[in-house]
């Protein structure tokens, strides 16, 4: 059997086997080239994340129901954070205690009401579109089948606007606190990225043992194509160098 023979039956083989894996990697990468990361799949022009700005003599008005709060447990650590109800600060605790917010203000804190995530919320979204939802989910349903939006994390408000990019802003569903924002193009992103990568579950192992195999015999594929293209080559040459018979 001849070396070309041998080659095209791998080339052939492997082109079955990877064929459209390579697809939808060429395909990923049009998606990519072509969405604007910032402005649209991070919706960077539509959503700006709340910015903490503690007021002057926060700490004194503070004290009292910081120290407080201190008693509950074990302290891991302190996050200036900004809620519906303004600037707080979030007392995280060892163990399985839920974190506390205290308002700098001073005032007790509340869990927020609708009306106060809706304020919350339109000054956060920079668009031109109104709110068409507020809703509490215990759980974010996935996307195109492999899609987590907030990968996996429950108890959340999702206040919906009905622009060109249906743009959902997520608020944690004890604190208000703004957790993330997403969007038809990051889903899209998302979906390709994980096709990209061969990661179904949590899009972020890109160094998986499917993806490995896959580059393999990707590898394999070019490789083979080479060697047949160089053939092809040699092949027409010495057609061409043959001299013609009289």
């Amino acid at each position: 059997m001849s070396l070309s023979t041998i080659t095209f039956r791998i080339h052939r083989w492997m082109g079955w086997l990877i064929g459209v894996q390579v697809l939808v990697w060429v395909t990923g990468g049009v998606v990519f080239s072509l969405l604007p990361f910032k402005p649209w799949v991070k919706g960077a022009d539509t959503v700006k994340p709340p910015a903490v700005v503690l007021p002057a003599g926060w700490a004194g008005r503070v004290a009292p129901a910081l120290h407080a709060a201190a008693q509950f447990g074990e302290v891991t650590g302190i996050a200036a954070v900004s809620t519906p109800q303004g600037p707080a600060l979030r007392l995280n605790y060892r163990g399985a205690l839920k974190p506390v917010i205290v308002p700098v203000d001073g005032t007790p804190w509340a869990p927020p009401d609708e009306a106060a995530l809706r304020r919350f919320g339109a000054g956060l979204y920079q668009g031109q579109a109104t709110m068409t939802a507020v809703e509490r989910l215990a759980r974010v349903p996935q996307r195109l089948g492999i899609v987590a939006e907030t990968g996996g994390r429950g108890d959340l408000w999702r206040l919906r606007f009905d622009d060109a990019f249906a743009t959902r802003i997520y608020l944690d569903g004890r604190t208000g606190e703004f957790v993330t924002s997403r969007n038809e193009a990051w889903v899209w992103y998302d979906f390709f990225w994980r096709l990209h990568i061969m990661d179904y579950a949590d899009g972020e192992d890109f160094n998986g043992t499917l993806l490995r195999v896959a580059s393999i015999a990707a590898w394999g594929l070019v490789i083979a194509g080479a060697v047949l293209a160089v053939l092809a080559v040699r092949r027409r040459w010495r057609v061409w160098r043959k001299p013609a018979r009289a």
